[in-house]
């Protein structure tokens, strides 16, 4: 698991496809058994490595990516009580799960576009758009919108994997605040015109 702390009762993780397979994770298991372990730990992790309590009302956001992972967003409501220790309070879970079929990857900078690009050059004819490449808050995305067959989606989540992370954000956010560099072809596009 691959946490990121952002604030006071906030915290995302990250957990891969390896560890949803180890534990025998699927979405329709989170809420029981295996799942809840899971989650279980995942909370522990959190309290003692980011100090994050887990009282009160507990939202997780859960978003699947078949090929890649999951990513979990856990927002606590309300305040940290003055002594926790008193607080006897059962925790409540709330949780929304969201499977994304589509593929979105957070590229770093334009060398690793580029690399990524070649990459992907044998595989994107497989695909329907070829790509699209937007540049948001700093960072580059490429997304392919349509639903692959399983070995394409595959090859693709796994060469994407090298260079970059999957991403939660909404591409809808990217087109209407984000740069579009290329609306479809992008992998030929980049490939075509940088040379590695």
């Amino acid at each position: 698991m691959k946490f990121e702390h952002f604030q006071e009762g906030h915290i995302r993780v990250f957990v891969s496809r390896h560890e949803l397979s180890a534990h025998d994770i699927r979405p329709e298991t989170l809420a029981v058994g295996k799942g809840q372990t899971l989650l279980r730990t995942l909370l522990e992790e959190a309290e003692m490595n980011y100090g994050f309590a887990a009282f009160g009302t507990l939202n997780f956001f859960i978003t699947f990516f078949p090929n890649d992972g999951m990513l979990v967003d856990v927002r606590r409501e309300g305040e940290l009580p003055e002594d926790l220790m008193q607080e006897t309070d059962q925790v409540e879970i709330r949780m929304t799960v969201d499977i994304v079929h589509h593929v979105l990857y957070h590229l770093g900078d334009l060398e690793t576009v580029i690399g990524a690009s070649h990459a992907l050059a044998g595989v994107s004819e497989r695909t329907e758009t070829g790509g699209t490449l937007y540049h948001y808050e700093g960072a580059y995305y490429l997304y392919f919108q349509e639903r692959m067959n399983t070995g394409t989606e595959t090859v693709v989540t796994t060469i994407l994997s090298e260079y970059g992370d999957p991403s939660a954000k909404s591409p809808l956010v990217m087109a209407e605040y984000g740069k579009t560099i290329c609306e479809a072809d992008a992998v030929r596009t980049m490939s075509d015109n940088f040379p590695v």
